[in-house]
């Protein structure tokens, strides 16, 4: 996770702004600044900008998106863990009891 300052003071309120962002995208950011010739704080706060001008409606629409190909990825992944759970009747039985077990144990 990096910080990354958008090295910008708004009129009278002399704020500086900082944003974090996860390492891969902030190399990725880091990249897109230096062929731009600019730097990775205005990079960032002109990404901010335009979604602001976009009410963000598009990056609402994507998050939403990314969510849902992630949820169904893991969806998926658990119906397959279930499966194979449920075709070995003692480890299904097994599993299902440490569950209960562990779940006694951090309510407790």
């Amino acid at each position: 996770m990096a910080v990354v300052p958008t090295d910008f003071y708004r009129h009278e309120n002399l704020v500086r702004k900082s944003i974090q962002i996860p390492s891969s995208q902030h190399k990725e950011l880091k990249a897109l600044a230096v062929e731009l010739e600019s730097s990775l704080g205005d990079v960032v706060e002109t990404i901010m900008e335009l979604m602001r001008q976009d009410n963000y409606q598009q990056l609402k629409a994507a998050v939403v998106q990314k969510r849902e190909r992630a949820l169904s990825s893991l969806n998926h992944s658990l119906d397959e863990a279930y499966t194979y759970l449920g075709s070995i009747p003692d480890t299904l039985e097994d599993a299902r009891f440490f569950f209960d077990a562990g779940h006694e144990g951090m309510v407790a």
